[in-house]
């Protein structure tokens, strides 16, 4: 609670004074203002001419960056949905090969672990385990 709200709940005011004037030993800044006094702020009496709002420099700068991000972030996950996740092939598992042979093979351009892990994600396998006959799909070929 404020002092002046507090000093007017202990001491109400009383005196010959109206409301517009200051009470005796009080600032002379501090006044109280009824509602007929009250005008609106210089920002509001511009908005009221204006007719609407009006965006500033900064405003426009702002909703411009924001809209751009948002785009750039869409036509990057389409870009991504869409993209190089390229034409895969499939390959049937012979009898003895192990999925390592299989990734040194059909993906020799990557690393044999990256290319391990990139059949593991594309076929949902938990472990490195294959059998003859299986089915796998190769990635990004």
């Amino acid at each position: 609670m404020s002092t002046a709200i507090a000093h007017d709940i202990v001491t109400p005011l009383s005196g010959p004074w109206s409301v517009g004037d200051v009470a005796p030993g009080r600032p002379r800044h501090l006044r109280l203002v009824g509602e007929e006094d009250r005008r609106p702020s210089r920002a509001a009496r511009r908005l009221l001419r204006a007719g609407g709002l009006r965006l500033t420099r900064r405003g426009r700068l702002a909703i411009t960056a924001t809209t751009g991000l948002v785009l750039a972030a869409v036509i990057w996950s389409v870009v991504g949905l869409l993209g190089p996740a390229g034409a895969s092939t499939s390959v049937t598992v012979e009898r003895g090969e192990t999925l390592s042979q299989i990734a040194s093979e059909q993906l020799p351009e990557l690393p044999l672990s990256r290319a391990v892990t990139a059949i593991q994600r594309a076929n949902s396998l938990s472990t490195t385990s294959i059998a003859a006959g299986q089915e796998l799909v190769i990635p990004g070929r």
